[in-house]
């Protein structure tokens, strides 16, 4: 399949190159009938990768991410002859357990610990936390590498185990929810106003290539935001418009929102 083709609609240099990545996995099945997959997409790069394998007769492909609404997803890709639950190895889970009680580890604790080993990103799915431990979501072929080598989170030292996909534990995400006003339904202005800052510091982060809303990168200060929006800053973090109300007697609009803990 031509890859200048079926990615000319994509502007976004980053996202092109990992729609090339997929392309190649799907030629590679074609010509060698064998079963390929990706790496770990984000649901708006699944969304195009969907859309580009569409366009393809001789193939099939599943989606999983490892449990239902998972943030991040595999895409394996088949012949047409197979079946996705006959696949001999699709993805992997393990559970990390410690000792927190003194220091309390994060999100950001444990994905530093197993990118400290080497590994590349894009092998790591999602990573479901609780008290004392959490669950990881991963490439197969990278499964016992890190269940023989990370030794400590954050300092903690842990264990490791192996787990099956039934033994996954789907947190609820914990917000805080805020209410504030904002001249516009822009981009800039509701991110001015759901962190309380000025609209040329909001501009600097969007300009910066440092958000994404729903997942995409979004380069415009005059994006519109509608509800159920997704808006991801990094630096500052993420947050959900829960509604977009009437006006105030200044003529501003008001905004809820849950900014994602």
């Amino acid at each position: 399949m031509d890859k200048i083709k079926l990615t000319n609609h994509i502007k976004d240099i980053e996202l092109k190159n990992k729609m090339y990545k997929v392309i190649d996995k799907a030629n590679k099945c074609l010509k060698n009938y064998e079963v390929t997959q990706t790496d770990f997409l984000n649901p708006f790069e699944v969304k195009n990768a969907i859309s580009i394998l569409n366009s393809y007769d001789d193939i099939k492909f599943s989606v999983d991410g490892g449990y239902e609404n998972s943030e991040r997803s595999v895409i394996f890709i088949y012949p047409f002859y197979m079946e996705y639950e006959n696949l001999e190895h699709t993805l992997s889970f393990l559970q990390i357990d410690g000792n927190f009680k003194f220091r309390e580890v994060s999100h950001k604790d444990y994905l530093g610990s197993l990118l400290g080993l080497g590994i590349k990103r894009e092998k790591i799915g999602d990573i479901l936390i609780s008290d004392d431990f959490c669950q990881v979501i991963l490439s197969y072929d990278i499964s016992d590498f890190i269940l023989f080598n990370l030794k400590k989170v954050s300092k903690n030292n842990v264990s490791i185990k192996q787990i099956k996909k039934e033994d996954l534990i789907n947190k609820e995400i914990k917000f805080k929810e805020i209410t504030t006003t904002i001249s516009s339904q822009r981009l800039d202005c509701v991110i001015s106003g759901v962190y309380n800052i000025s609209r040329q510091e909001s501009s600097k982060y969007i300009s910066s290539d440092r958000v994404f809303v729903d997942y995409e990168k979004i380069t415009s200060n005059s994006k519109i935001l509608e509800n159920n929006a997704m808006v991801s800053v990094r630096g500052k973090g993420r947050f959900i418009i829960d509604s977009i109300g009437d006006m105030t007697k200044k003529d501003r609009i008001k905004l809820k929102a849950k900014i994602i803990v």
